[in-house]
């Protein structure tokens, strides 16, 4: 994003040193915890309206309109759209993205500004005017109501205030697999630990079609944790850019194991004859500080990048490559998954992720990002500090 608007801050070490040190001063000091307080408040009210439909749905019947096929949806952690090499970020970490056939959307805004804030957004169809999710509506029960097998395979937490009512929406799935059986913190377990359980959801023989969510910890704080398996990080000579260089390798680790469901998916397709598709987002982006000199990011405050998150798509059959630029509301995105997957309901209008075209309807969305006083905080170049 900083290359394609001709800006260069990266190219003065102090002026970026400074620029996001007054970000911080610019926040008031209470800010942190009161986010953190309004975030467990919300977590615990969403858990206990979740309770009330943990066995039941309100959707309508649902009809699948296709022939068999596997549906991968891979949920990103934490990772901002302008740290994507193929959004045009300069340093080249996602090379399977690439230089394979995808469509990409640029313009896709997240449900919310945290996992739980989002996500529960994002796989509901949610009260679009009060911004709340509806778990009487998840996605899993609307695939489930169209006869699609459900599977969800998670790295990230099963419990904890962070966890609970987005694994309480995976827990509906037909197959549940978390590799953490605590919060997120428990145990430092690598999303390349999915591919087992993944590779055994797919010889599971079926006339089914599937809907496999691979729910992955990405590149969620803290990001050098996320990458010590990770043979190709980056290197820094600046040591105050050295969890910069963990976040943009953990987005690079991520474009690697995209590329690693890619393949299993391929060797799958050649011994049965399924075709696939695979869907990659993330839940929301972070924001920038500076502590004792060092670059992080994470959720301190809210960024107006928190909003800008990646939305890709891979078919079996894909012939080309194509960037849609294109404003898409996370609050419609039960209803595009729908129309990936083939789902008509009544309760759903038809609508396309994939379209090209802006929502009519934003339903508030630009003026909660013009209310954010956090100063812009564009992506920071690594690649002049780079070994």
């Amino acid at each position: 994003m900083a290359r394609k608007l001709s800006i260069k801050p990266w190219r003065n070490k102090t002026y970026v040193l400074i620029a996001v040190a007054l970000l911080i001063l610019a926040v008031e000091p209470t800010q942190f915890i009161r986010k953190i307080t309004d975030a467990n408040k919300e977590a615990q009210a969403q858990l206990k309206e979740l309770n009330k439909f943990a066995t039941t749905t309100s959707w309508h019947k649902s009809y699948f309109d296709g022939a068999p096929k596997d549906y991968i949806l891979i949920i990103g952690e934490s990772a901002r759209k302008d740290y994507f090499h193929s959004y045009g970020y300069p340093v080249s970490n996602t090379p399977f993205l690439d230089r394979n056939y995808s469509v990409m959307v640029d313009g896709m805004k997240a449900g919310g500004t945290y996992t739980i804030g989002s996500l529960t957004n994002m796989l509901t169809l949610p009260d679009k005017i009060k911004w709340q999710p509806k778990y009487d509506r998840t996605l899993i029960d609307l695939a489930k109501s169209a006869g699609i097998r459900t599977y969800w395979i998670s790295s990230q937490g099963m419990v904890g205030k962070w966890d609970t009512p987005v694994s309480a929406i995976g827990k509906k799935a037909d197959v549940v697999v978390f590799l953490n059986k605590g919060d997120y913190s428990t145990k430092n377990i690598s999303d390349y630990a999915l591919l087992k359980p993944f590779r055994r959801a797919l010889k599971n023989p079926t006339t089914q079609s599937r809907l496999i969510v691979l729910h992955t910890i990405g590149s969620h704080p803290d990001a050098c944790n996320r990458t010590i398996d990770f043979k190709n990080s980056y290197r820094v000579k600046d040591k105050n850019y050295e969890y910069l260089a963990c976040y943009v390798s953990s987005i690079k680790k991520t474009d690697d194991f995209i590329g690693r469901v890619y393949e299993i998916l391929r060797r799958e397709e050649k011994r049965t004859g399924r075709p696939f598709s695979i869907i990659y987002f993330s839940d929301h982006g972070q924001v920038h500080r500076v502590d004792n000199g060092k670059i992080l990011l994470n959720n301190n405050v809210t960024s107006k990048f928190h909003y800008d998150i990646p939305l890709i798509k891979i078919d079996s059959d894909s012939k080309g490559s194509v960037i849609l630029s294109s404003e898409k509301s996370g609050l419609n995105f039960t209803e595009g998954l729908a129309n990936w997957m083939g789902i008509r309901n009544s309760d759903i209008p038809s609508y396309d992720l994939f379209d090209g075209k802006s929502d009519p309807q934003d339903f508030g969305l630009k003026a909660k990002i013009e209310s954010i006083k956090t100063p812009m905080d564009r992506a920071i170049d690594l690649s002049p500090y780079i070994d």
